[in-house]
This record gives C-alpha cells, sequence and structure tokens, in this order.
C-alpha cells in the first residue's frame, strides 16, 4: 500500500473538500472534536473506507490502463511486444491492489496512517483553515509518490488527468462509501455545521450559541426563535457567485493568505457607519482583485468584476448583473431579463437599493477595478458605472481601484489606502511564500540547490517582490518550471516591472531583426477589448496557426484562456501586463506604435475583435 501510506490522511481531508467544494473552512479543532465523539471501533471504519475508496480507484485506473494498451478481457499473451513491459507492470499492480483490498476487508490495515488527522496539521494554516488549493496539493503530492513507485508513464498521465485523474476516482468512491456509512454521513453533517458556524459569526452568533440556548429551552424560547430566524435569513441570502465570475474567484483566491487587517477594517466600516463607500486603493499586482475576491468568498456577497482584457467593464453589463443579482437574492417582484431602459443609468439600481435596505440590512456589493471601466459606455461626467451618490441606510459599496482618479462623487467614502499598510503587506507576502515553499518540492529543492536556507529565500523574494503578489505568481512559477536554474537569488528580477522586462528579452523581442510576428501577436492580445481566438490572430498576423500558437504557448503565463461557444480564446491576465506593453521605451524597442497596432486592427478585424 505505498500509495495510501505516502498520503495517509492528507487524501482524507481532501477528498472532503473535493467533494463538498475547495478551501472548505473545516478546522483541525473541529475534526478532533469529531473524532472524539465516535464510539470505540468507529475509526478504523472511517479508515477503511478511506482505503478502500482509494484501492478502487487505483483498480479503476488500471483497468482503463491495460484496456488501453490490449483491449479488455486480453491476457499478457495477446499483447504487442512494445507493450509487454508497461502491461506487467499493470498486472503486478493489479494482483497488489487485489491482495491489498483483501487486507483491508479482514481489518489488516496498518500500512495506512495511523489517524486522519496526523497528517491534516500540515495543511492548516495558523487559523485553522484548509491551506490553499487542497485538491491541487494532492495532485502534487500525487505526482512525487507516482515517480517514487516508477509507474509507467500511461498510469502516471492518467492519475493526473483533470476530470478523470486518480483523484477525481477517488472522490466517486468516496462519495459511494459516504451513502453506504453512517459515520462518514455523521463526519460530512459535522463539516457543514462548521460551514454554516463560519457564516454565522458574521451575525455575532455561533453554533456554540445554539447549542447553550438550547440547554435553556423551556425559560429562553424568544431567544432561540430570534437565532433561527437569523440562520434562515442568513442562509437564504447566501445564494451563489454569478456564474460568469466563479472560475476568476477560484483562480484569484488560489493560495489566498493573511490580508486579516484589510477584513477587520471592512468589518469596522460596517458596524461604525451607517452606510457608504469602502474604497481600497493600491498599485497594481499588489492583491486587491484577491482581496475582493476572497471577500466575496467568505461572505457571498452581491460581486461584480471589471476585467479590461476580456470585455467585462461597460456600465450597462454591471447594472444587468448587480440589478439582477438584487432581484433574485431577494425575491423582488420584477420581470427578469431586465428591459434595457432599467440599465441605460443609475435610477433603476438606485430603486431597488431603496426598496431593499429597510428590509434586509446589511446589503453589501463588492466591485472590483473601477480604474478598468469603460467610461464611453456611458454618459460623461456620471459616476462611473453609475453608481448613486447617496445610499440608503445599511446598504454598502466595498470598491476597488488603483491610485489614480475615477469618476466618482459620492457621500462617505473610505479610502482604505493599502499600499501605507507595508509592515502587514510584507508580512502577508512572507506567509505567501513560506506556504507556496512548503507545498511545491521543487521550489524547496531550487533553495537548497542555490545554497540558501527557507528563511533567507523568503526574505530576499519577498524584498524583491516589492510586496507585490503578482511578482510573487510569476516568479514563482517559474522557478518551478525550471527557468532559472542558471541564475541565482540574487539575480532574480527587482519588482514586477523588471521582470516584465526581462521575460520579454527571454522572449527574444529584442532581437536583430526584430521577430515582428510575434510582437503583433502579443500587441493585438494586449489590445483587443474581449477574448480572441489563435484562428482570429492567425488572420491578422497573416500567419498559419501553428506559429500563432507557438507565440501563445511562450507567452502563457500572462494569457487566460477560456472557452467560449466551443473554442478556445485568449486574452491577457492582468492589466500590469497590458500596462508594461504601453511604456514608451518598450513600443519604441518593439519597433511600433500602438496607433499601428489599432490601424491594422481596425482595418481587419475591428468587429470581431471589439474594436
Amino acid at each position: 500500500m505505498e500509495l495510501i501510506s505516502g498520503l495517509g490522511g492528507f487524501v482524507f481531508v481532501a477528498a472532503l473538500s473535493g467533494i463538498i467544494g475547495n478551501k472548505a473552512d473545516l478546522g483541525l479543532d473541529t475534526l478532533i472534536r469529531m473524532m472524539n465523539r465516535l464510539k470505540p471501533g468507529e475509526t478504523p471504519t472511517i479508515q477503511r473506507a478511506v482505503g478502500r475508496a482509494f484501492l478502487l480507484a487505483q483498480q479503476s485506473l488500471v483497468e482503463d490502463c491495460r484496456s488501453e494498451l490490449i483491449g479488455e478481457n486480453k491476457s499478457i499473451w495477446d499483447c504487442p511486444p512494445q507493450y509487454k513491459n508497461e502491461v506487467s507492470w499493470l498486472d503486478h499492480k493489479l494482483n497488489q491492489l487485489k491482495a491489498d483490498l483483501q487486507k483491508l476487508e479482514k481489518g489488516e490495515f496498518n500500512e495506512l496512517a495511523a489517524t486522519p488527522v496526523a497528517d491534516i496539521d500540515s495543511l492548516l494554516t495558523s487559523d485553522g483553515a484548509l491551506v490553499g488549493d487542497t485538491v491541487q496539493v494532492v495532485r502534487q503530492q500525487l505526482k512525487v509518490i507516482l515517480q517514487q513507485e516508477h509507474a509507467i508513464a500511461l498510469y502516471q498521465t492518467k492519475a493526473v488527468t483533470p476530470q478523470d485523474g486518480l483523484f477525481e476516482r477517488m472522490c466517486a468512491c468516496f462519495a459511494v462509501e459516504m451513502q453506504q456509512n453512517p459515520v462518514l454521513r455523521e463526519m460530512i453533517q459535522g463539516q457543514l455545521l462548521t460551514q454554516i458556524n463560519a457564516n454565522l459569526k458574521r451575525q455575532q452568533v455561533t453554533v456554540e450559541d445554539i447549542e447553550t440556548s438550547l440547554t435553556n429551552l423551556g425559560r429562553d424560547m424568544g431567544e432561540i426563535k430570534g437565532w433561527l430566524e437569523r440562520i434562515h435569513n442568513q442562509l437564504s441570502t447566501h445564494p451563489a457567485v454569478p456564474l460568469q465570475f466563479q472560475s476568476l474567484i477560484a483562480e484569484k483566491t488560489e493560495g489566498f493568505i493573511g490580508r486579516e487587517f484589510v477584513f477587520r477594517a471592512i468589518q469596522d466600516f460596517l458596524q461604525q457607519q451607517p452606510n457608504g463607500y469602502f474604497i481600497i486603493e493600491a498599485d497594481p499586482g499588489v492583491g486587491k482583485s484577491a482581496i475582493l475576491a476572497e471577500y466575496v468568498r467568505q461572505t457571498g456577497c452581491v460581486a461584480y468584476f471589471n476585467v479590461r482584457s476580456q470585455g467585462i467593464n461597460r456600465a450597462d453589463d454591471f447594472l444587468k448583473s448587480v440589478c439582477r443579482q438584487l432581484i433574485e437574492r431577494y425575491q423582488l417582484r420584477y420581470d427578469l431579463p431586465l428591459h434595457p431602459e432599467n440599465t441605460r443609468d443609475g435610477n433603476f439600481l438606485a430603486r431597488l437599493l431603496t426598496e431593499i435596505a429597510p428590509h434586509h440590512s446589511p446589503v453589501v456589493i463588492a466591485v472590483d477595478a473601477l480604474d478598468e471601466v469603460e467610461m464611453k459606455s456611458q454618459t460623461d461626467g456620471a459616476n462611473v458605472l453609475y453608481l448613486p451618490q447617496s445610499l440608503p441606510n445599511g446598504v454598502y459599496f466595498i470598491l476597488t481601484k488603483r491610485q489614480t482618479d475615477v469618476s466618482l462623487t459620492v457621500n462617505k467614502p473610505y479610502l482604505f489606502k493599502l499600499m501605507e499598510y507595508g509592515a502587514e503587506s510584507l508580512q502577508d507576502v512572507q506567509r505567501y511564500i513560506e506556504q507556496q515553499v512548503k507545498k511545491k518540492p521543487s521550489l524547496h529543492q531550487w533553495v537548497e540547490n542555490q545554497g540558501q536556507d527557507t528563511a533567507t529565500f523568503i526574505t530576499t523574494l519577498a524584498q524583491k517582490s516589492d510586496r507585490n503578489f503578482m511578482y510573487l505568481r510569476y516568479v514563482l512559477e517559474d522557478i518551478e518550471s525550471g527557468a532559472y536554474q542558471d541564475l541565482n537569488l540574487a539575480n532574480l528580477p527587482q519588482g514586477l516591472q523588471q521582470y516584465y522586462y526581462q521575460h520579454w528579452q527571454r522572449m527574444g523581442m529584442k532581437d536583430k531583426p526584430l521577430p515582428r510576428t510575434k510582437i503583433k501577436i502579443v500587441y493585438v492580445l494586449a489590445e483587443a477589448r474581449k477574448p480572441v481566438s489563435s484562428s482570429l490572430i492567425s488572420q491578422f498576423a497573416k500567419e498559419d496557426e501553428l506559429t500563432v500558437q507557438e507565440v501563445l504557448d511562450d507567452w502563457d503565463q500572462f494569457l487566460r484562456e477560456e472557452q467560449i461557444e466551443g473554442q478556445t480564446r485568449y486574452s491577457i491576465y492582468h492589466a500590469s501586463f497590458q500596462d508594461f506593453l504601453h511604456r514608451k521605451e518598450i513600443v519604441k524597442k518593439a519597433g511600433i506604435t500602438i496607433r499601428d497596432i489599432n490601424t491594422l486592427i481596425a482595418d481587419n478585424l475591428a468587429e470581431e475583435l471589439g474594436l
């Protein structure tokens, strides 16, 4: 059972996370309490269920690999000569798995981890939340263990395939175990109670409060009724984030850590002010969008994210989305879809807020990246996105923007200048780097190869990042991919702009003669106002799609891929890279002008590119 013993309880927690939802609010103390409530003999039942699910998942994977190589119900003697070694390994693995399943059923599972709690601690942050994307952590661990097991290439590839890999199969098997096993169902119920408890804390009430009150049932029925009403209101007004933004929020909150000082400031604002605008202001890449995404993930508030490179930045689209969310959330009697008249300006939004506020306070609406809004989409002189100048009591907007002026004249704005919290941000950056090094063996190996200790790496990289999380995202990915094998720690780029410049050089964008095809492809992505396909870029650049795809692959870390109408389309991931491409010295060294690029686009594909 090498694979099981390598993962132990680690897989158990990931299974719960994968089935119930990533980043569940599951604390170690909660798990321990649940384990302590189990009757003698039930803990092995849980371990047996986890082990059976994982062994059956491996067996399913082995059988699929074998069938792919030689077909179903065939022996190794029917195997083509080139596949004999692979099929021999698969047959040995299958026999081993069957033997392990028999041992498991007999209770001979000493090779399993002694307790599911033992390995969970390493996945937790100091506040008891699952670290980052637990599923991704397990996938990375799977790769390491599969290599140690000397698994054949086909098995290794299938094991980490998204949607149908070993982890997903294990989750499916584990789901069956839960249906048939009341102990597992109890643990899931405990998990859901923990999530409810986390939601209720915002309302200054906990599950423990309810339990205490229930002991005084006869004396304080009124208090219990009040709590139950608050539970109902909390759960009924906490719908899912719009599908349009779910993947963005998941992406932005992956590995999220810290920022407690920002969330405390927001909470203080909501408690101390009757209404108003809380505006987070900071430089590009510092984490404004991630902070807002994490806030939305935690609270489930109404949300809208402006993304210029995807063409999600028009006032009418904002009004359609937010008004629809409010109507559905608070069950208002308005027809959907909205009449265009209701999204022409901010009057209908203001009417909805006035109608909702007296009955559902607080109403919180989070809006990201005001600086990316296309102001041509609205009337001159109006507030950005037609945001109301005055708000009813109990209505709050949490906004983010760069340190630049936007058209916003409102009552009671509070400007939270994130850049002034240098010490707190540096601490969060260091925690993030430490988390990534612990999660990813390749980072730890790079540090060791440098002859450095982890503490020095964290301190040095934090200083070079200038507290910029976008910088860390790119540099840590490059270290993992092997791009910096010949570069020492001291020579890593200093700050986000230097990182972009070094990448520009590595991609040969300064070579002589200038690689004009590459330049055109990169700049059309920067100038397009919506995601574009490789075939469309191919038409623009007058190059075959293979050439275009090679360039896109070279720049993939700066791009966001989406499936739209069955087609892969690309857009710039972060506005800071667009800013870099617009720097005068970069434009000049690229041998082009932005006007030239836009003229070419306008002459050829203006309609298709959204220009």
